[in-house]
């Protein structure tokens, strides 16, 4: 036995000095001697209740845990330690325990502590095989394990851990009585090439060559292919003989434009094993002339721009829609973004968010100017552009359709299960939302039949519709035509200005009826109708015809995430009516372009209806009071809005007005980048897959600092920012292989000051890095938990380890006996000594049968008189010697002998009884 708090045992000091007091005055009867023995016994127990008491057993038994390394880089040698756990099992005692802890980027309990039951080992946990953390697997051995008994870890592994620290995981755990044991196995040794380093200059000016430097390591000689590629273009395509070991490239890249560029390398070997370090990034900066992209709608929508700008130092490039960059990085490339008359149905949700990110967090400054695809009849509502320009594409009341009747028809088929049914449903409750509370919908879904989700009836409300429109599920076949019969059926009594059919199909009809009689019967003369082809198994020849005979449009739909914008599109163009072609002289608003307008402005033939933004400037604005012209900064960049066009067909004799090219620079350069980020540097680190940035500021200016990190899709990363020390930042962050930009602001009056952008790579997980046996590690940890470096002859289960004890605590069954002693003695002192013994029992007893018997004699006395007075009334006298007798007094020594003659009697009595 021992104790736990061992210093309340120095109590009994003072418990024996108060206990010694009472005994000296207290008397010596038998109450005050068992009230002694009840305090003696209570304050014992009280004491040892405080001390900790606990029962001490030995425990001969061994627990042992093995820690198992199922990473990627150990997942071929699973066989192997699944035998030698098997083997090492052979030796245990009956009464060992052992259990199985696999490990990879996580750690998994394969088998909780228990006996050896004669069973096959296995592995069936899943493992994140993309990191080697040994410290969690050692942790989750540990918290298996008892410390107070025989307990043993036993790390099988190649010690090429990639995070954490396995070695101060196993110094803790030797601090706490467990051993940690560790067998090494040899990493996979399949072929492999691995790229382990690919460095190229993080600042080049154009005209420069710039210096990619790549390191192939390869474990066995091996032919392979290496590419580089720059931006998105394909660089350098190079046959290359690899050694074994590290082999050096150098490759040059010719720098003729500015702004961000992405290298990404490649080395294809047709005998690798791993492909996941195939590949490495690279990016790099570069200085030179401003470049302005040109996206045009259809080919020649923006010459007037770029012939304005050709007198500038600007470099400029026309591109179609189709060739919009995919990438962040891509877009980073250029200072500002033109759109010229370009619909939302050809661009795609991506990247409208990367162009979002591109003027938010870098500066970039986008245009959008007018047309009959742009603005709300390009379906822009509710899209990452018309977030960031200075107008909204609601017209909000104004050139409305007086009454209004729209029904959607959506395929919710089998085909359209997943992102395709959830992104129609999305566009559906946008085109909701354009719509007024007045106006009549309906929303009928189809598969082998049709499904009228919302009756064809006024809205009341949006809310409701919208959450029915969301809640519809995918069903079974495809059948079109009674769908949209129902469409027509329902829109045709009802007497509006405008009736309007969208519908929506990825699939086949089953049947060809006849759709052209249905839709051009008298009575469905006045609806029209557009289709929609979404995925290369639509049938677009039937589709195409069904908006033809309807007057509608016909849209063919590679990329779902542009249904929105077609959506919104539709809906824009039957509730509204955006274009305004009355001309008219311009209204200068402001005093910015007073240098192009003193001596006036052309006319004006057409522009796009839209409202301005609270916080946006108006330039220019109709005579209706729509914006013209309106700018705005959103997050670092600056947007412009001009809702003419630029090819003269709406603008009139805009682009040969003599102030056309100084009128067009000036609104493109005000678009700019305004901030170099002179003011600080940026570095960044990675370990395991937690990356961190280190910002430092060479100039204390004041001011509140954030940063924030984006991926290359233009998506904000989760990241933590933190202040390390004066003008010194942190942000950290998980996150995986590829190219990510850091963002710095510095703002002062709550207006920015300052502003930086850095792009880095993180590389691929250490994991697939090139490895041997990490004999170093293993012996490191091995000594760490004061274990051994085991080989395949050495007994795992080895009683080396100290005996371990078992230790159970009994304070709380102490103090419930010190609770019922404590009892005792309060009722000892409130009610005295109860003096009960067998003597003084059988006393009471007699005393009772004595009085008993007394009473029943004397009853016996009186029957006896009254028997002697009956008798003397008989008729016949009885003889003269019996009556002399009887009248004759009895002696006293008679009576006493008739007393005792009688107790006797009764006694037999009793005890026969």
């Amino acid at each position: 036995m021992q104790f736990e708090q061992p210093l309340w045992l120095l109590m009994f000091l003072l418990v024996t000095l108060s206990l010694f007091l009472y005994w000296k005055r207290m008397g010596s009867t038998t109450e005050e001697w068992v009230l002694l023995s009840l305090r003696s016994l209570l304050f014992i127990c009280l004491i040892f209740a405080l001390a900790g008491l606990q029962i001490v057993t030995p425990v001969t038994e061994l627990s042992t845990v093995f820690v198992v390394d199922q990473s990627d880089s150990q997942k071929n040698q699973s066989d192997e330690m699944k035998k030698y756990i098997q083997d090492a099992l052979g030796s245990s005692e009956p009464e060992d325990e052992f259990g199985i802890v696999t490990i990879g980027a996580d750690a998994n309990v394969e088998r909780n502590l228990r006996q050896y039951e004669k069973q096959k080992v296995a592995f069936l946990a899943e493992t994140d095989g993309t990191a080697t953390d040994l410290a969690s697997g050692l942790s989750v051995a540990g918290s298996l394990l008892d410390s107070t008994r025989r307990s043993r870890v036993v790390l099988l592994t190649d010690g090429n851990e990639t995070t954490h620290d396995a070695v101060a995981r196993a110094e803790e755990l030797a601090r706490q009585g467990i051993t940690v044991d560790v067998k090494g196995f040899q990493p996979d040794s399949q072929q492999d090439a691995a790229i382990t380093s690919f460095s190229v200059p993080d600042k080049v000016y154009t005209g420069e060559t710039a210096s990619l430097e790549l390191n192939i390591e390869s474990n066995t000689e091996m032919k392979a292919r290496v590419r580089i590629y720059g931006g998105n273009e394909q660089i350098i395509d190079k046959q290359v003989q690899l050694e074994a070991g590290v082999n050096r490239f150098t490759f040059d890249d010719q720098i003729s434009e500015s702004g961000f560029k992405e290298y990404k390398a490649e080395v294809n070997a047709s005998t690798d094993t791993t492909a996941e370090n195939n590949e490495a990034y690279g990016i790099s900066i570069s200085k030179g002339t401003p470049r302005i992209l040109v996206v045009e709608g259809e080919e020649g929508e923006g010459d007037n721009a770029v012939a304005a700008l050709d007198s500038t130092d600007l470099f400029v490039k026309q591109i179609t829609p189709e060739l919009l960059p995919t990438s962040l990085t891509g877009l980073a490339e250029y200072q500002s973004i033109i759109f010229a008359n370009v619909s939302g149905s050809q661009v795609s949700e991506d990247q409208m968010t990367m162009i979002e990110s591109a003027v938010r967090d870098f500066g970039t400054g986008f245009i959008m100017t007018g047309g009959k695809n742009s603005f709300g009849l390009g379906g822009y509502f509710k899209t990452p552009i018309e977030k960031i320009l200075p107008v909204d594409m609601d017209v909000k009341g104004k050139k409305e359709i007086p009454s209004l009747g729209m029904v959607m028809v959506l395929d919710r088929s089998g085909s359209m299960s997943g992102y395709k049914l959830e992104i129609a449903k999305e566009a559906a409750a946008r085109s909701v939302e354009l719509l007024r509370e007045r106006d009549t919908f309906g929303f009928i879904a189809f598969d082998d039949q049709p499904w009228e989700i919302i009756e064809t009836k006024p809205i009341t409300d949006k809310k409701k519709v919208i959450d029915k429109v969301t809640g519809v599920s995918a069903g079974g076949g495809t059948e079109i035509f009674s769908s949209l019969s129902l469409a027509y059926e329902r829109l045709s009594p009802l007497e509006l200005k405008r009736k309007h059919i969208i519908l929506l199909t990825d699939g086949q009809a089953s049947n060809q009826p006849n759709y052209e009689g249905m839709m051009q019967a008298s009575e469905n003369s006045d609806i029209t109708l557009s289709t929609v082809a979404i995925g290369s198994d639509a049938d677009r020849n039937l589709l195409e015809d069904l908006a033809e005979y309807g007057e509608g449009r016909f849209y063919n739909v590679t990329d779902a995430s542009t249904i929105p914008s077609i959506l919104a599109r539709e809906t824009a163009l039957t509730t509204r009516t955006y274009i305004e072609d009355n001309p008219f002289f311009p209204v200068v608003t402001g005093n910015e372009l007073q240098p192009y307008v003193e001596a006036g402005v052309p006319r004006m033939n057409t522009y796009i209806a839209t409202t301005p933004k609270g916080r946006a400037s108006v330039l220019l604005q109709s005579e209706k009071e729509d914006p013209v012209l309106a700018k705005w900064q959103y997050g670092l960049g600056k947007t412009i809005a001009w809702t003419s066009d630029l090819t003269g067909e709406w603008s009139g004799s805009w682009p040969s007005w003599k102030q056309w090219s100084p009128f067009w620079n000036n609104i493109v350069t005000s678009t700019l980048p305004q901030f170099e980020g002179d003011t600080f540097e940026l570095t960044s680190t990675k370990q395991g897959e937690q990356a961190s940035v280190s910002i430092s500021s060479n100039v204390d200016e004041g001011g509140d600092v954030s940063g924030k990190i984006v991926d290359s899709a233009g998506n904000k990363v989760p990241s933590q920012f933190h202040i390390t020390a004066p003008g010194e930042y942190e942000l950290s962050f998980k996150g995986e292989t590829g190219v990510y930009f850091a963002q710095v602001e510095q703002r002062e009056n709550g207006e920015v000051s300052d502003a930086y952008q850095s792009g880095f790579v993180l590389p691929y997980n250490d994991e697939y890095r090139p490895a041997e046996l990490d004999q170093k590690k293993i012996e490191a940890i091995a000594k760490a938990g004061n274990g051994r470096v085991l080989s395949d002859s050495d007994d795992v289960f080895l009683r080396n380890i100290p005996i371990g004890y078992e230790r159970q605590s009994i304070w709380k069954y102490l103090l419930l006996l010190t609770l019922i002693l404590f009892i005792a003695d309060i009722a000892l002192r409130r009610f005295g000594l109860i003096k009960v013994n067998w003597k003084s029992r059988m006393s009471r007893r007699d005393h009772a049968q004595t009085k008993e018997n007394t009473v029943r004699f004397e009853r016996l006395k009186s029957a006896s008189k009254t028997n002697t007075t009956k008798k003397t009334f008989s008729k016949v006298d009885p003889p003269k010697e019996v009556v002399e007798k009887k009248a004759k007094s009895p002696t006293k020594e008679e009576k006493t002998n008739n007393t005792d003659r009688m107790t006797r009697l009764l006694n037999a009595k009793n005890k026969r009884k």
